[in-house]
């Protein structure tokens, strides 16, 4: 196995030796010099300093660094392990499978001496040795995570060198610009400017029974169209609840008959929702729902995403919502372990490369101002102070959307608010602090209210409604136009027998 693991390494190093590219993904990988062989340590440190001077390590510049070291025999084994290092030939296409490799080694390595301690220990206190070799094996699978970022330090010169050159290979044409990950609601994006980028966090506000669960899943639906994984993890709702709602908004049948009239489904309706379940089908992006079987934690969750990361690779992860979360830490009191929920939210997203939105409650101050105020409600404005429970939100978060029922149709239209945006307006594109949204309660449909029918299936199902509402329009002016064509008629016919009987 060492003589494996160690033609392996020398593989490694001899593509960062002829490959910068490599060398940066080797730098933002999980994998640090200190997970090598103790005799390769000594070139990888050299290949990352030539880095840092945005050069490649050559031959040449490795007899020069050597000299440091002060025993000639170290000197003469680096000399010859850099020689043997820099002809181990091999493609470029080899580096995931030999960074896999390498990643396998250090945790069968892990594995093996997580359970020699605790075979010793076991013998003392078996309750102790359990709680130690679970918190080891969780170390071993967080640490072991490639897609955890590492700390970022560079020169800004270089990073500005990429950027500046993706912008120009975008505007030429010779590469596709990164596509944003969106809403799917206007007012929403156009707020964000960034979109759902990964590690940021975003917050929708309510009152109790204002569409907090429905906006997050309409979310959640849109991105998931829109070709991104998403993960969701309804903490109040039960999964087939959740489920009930998302086929009833996609194929625009009445939730309340999926629930508890069944019988009374139409074939079209049964029919509807095949055809939406078909086009889920059909897609390439997946949505999970992760439900655990009691209260969890942020950690908790973070946990069992890490350990599915592979299934999942979410771009979006939907916590529904933090008021049933259980503080992971004790702070004794409420800001504090808030405080401690966003802030763990933000850094998983960070690190596991997805953006996070959750939901909070509106506070009572507030949903009494807005009673006072009634319909005029453009004037008012909403704070983070205004949110139930911490101020911490307002800290933490990225983006915080408040949403109430609408005065006036509270039933069909949806007031939202932008209360902070990191990178955009909290004014809308109108210049008011309000927009409005519609809704439909009974499918669980929220969408701008100038919305997009970009879907050919929405259009053709429209349509569809459309063609039967002209056709029953047309039928109608036509009975309507027979019908005057007879009056005409009779009044003409009797205007003619009267002429004559005159």
């Amino acid at each position: 196995m060492v003589d494996n693991i160690s033609k392996t390494e020398e593989e490694f190093i001899y593509l960062l030796l002829h490959n910068r590219k490599l060398v940066t993904n080797f730098i933002d990988s999980n994998l640090s010099v200190e997970h090598f062989n103790d005799k390769y340590r000594f070139i990888l440190n050299c290949i990352i300093e030539c880095y840092d001077l945005n050069v490649l390590l050559t031959r040449k510049t490795f007899l020069e660094k050597v000299k440091i070291l002060s025993k000639p025999q170290e000197r003469i084994a680096q000399e010859m392990l850099f020689n043997v290092c820099f002809v181990a030939k091999t493609s470029e296409d080899d580096f995931p499978t030999l960074i896999n490799k390498i990643f396998d080694y250090i945790i069968d390595n892990s594995v093996n001496s997580t359970l020699s301690t605790f075979k010793k220990e076991v013998k003392e206190d078996r309750i102790t040795a359990i709680n130690n070799v679970v918190d080891d094996f969780q170390d071993i699978l967080s640490n072991s995570s490639s897609t955890r970022e590492k700390v970022y330090y560079n020169n800004v010169n270089m990073l500005s060198d990429e950027n500046i050159q993706y912008i120009k290979d975008v505007r030429d044409g010779k590469i596709e610009e990164k596509k944003l990950i969106l809403t799917g609601i206007k007012e929403y994006d156009e707020t964000m400017v960034t979109g759902l980028e990964k590690g940021t966090l975003t917050l929708i506000c309510s009152d109790v029974g204002s569409y907090k669960s429905s906006m997050m899943m309409n979310i959640g639906m849109n991105v998931w169209k829109d070709n991104h994984n998403v993960l969701f993890v309804p903490l109040e709702m039960d999964k087939d609840q959740i489920w009930k709602r998302m086929i009833s908004r996609e194929s625009r049948v009445p939730c309340d008959l999926i629930t508890s009239n069944i019988k009374g489904l139409t074939n079209e309706q049964i029919e509807k929702m095949e055809q939406a379940q078909e086009e889920w089908h059909n897609r390439e992006a997946m949505f999970y729902l992760m439900q655990e079987s009691t209260r969890t934690t942020v950690i908790n969750i973070e946990r069992q995403i890490e350990r599915n990361i592979n299934m999942f690779k979410p771009k979006l992860v939907i916590i529904d919502y933090i008021a049933n979360l259980e503080a992971h830490t004790k702070r004794g009191t409420n800001t504090l372990e808030i405080g401690d929920m966003l802030k763990t939210m933000r850094h998983m997203g960070k690190s596991l490369g997805f953006a996070v939105i959750s939901g909070a409650q509106l506070g009572r101050n507030f949903l009494e101002k807005l009673r006072i105020a009634g319909a005029n409600r453009d004037k008012i404005s909403v704070n983070s102070e205004d949110i139930r429970g911490s101020h911490e939100y307002s800290a933490d978060a990225d983006y915080i959307y408040a949403q109430i029922k609408s005065a006036s149709q509270p039933n069909e239209l949806l007031d939202i608010y932008c209360i902070k945006s990191r990178s955009g307006s909290t004014t809308f594109k109108n210049g008011s602090i309000r927009s409005t949204l519609d809704v439909s309660p009974e499918i669980f449909w929220i969408r701008s209210q100038n919305y997009d029918f970009g879907d050919v299936n929405d259009i053709l199902d429209d349509y569809d409604e459309i063609e039967k509402d002209a056709n029953s329009i047309n039928k109608q002016e036509l009975f309507s136009e027979e019908k005057e064509v007879e009056k005409e008629e009779v009044i003409d016919n009797s205007s003619e027998e009267e002429d004559w009987d005159f």
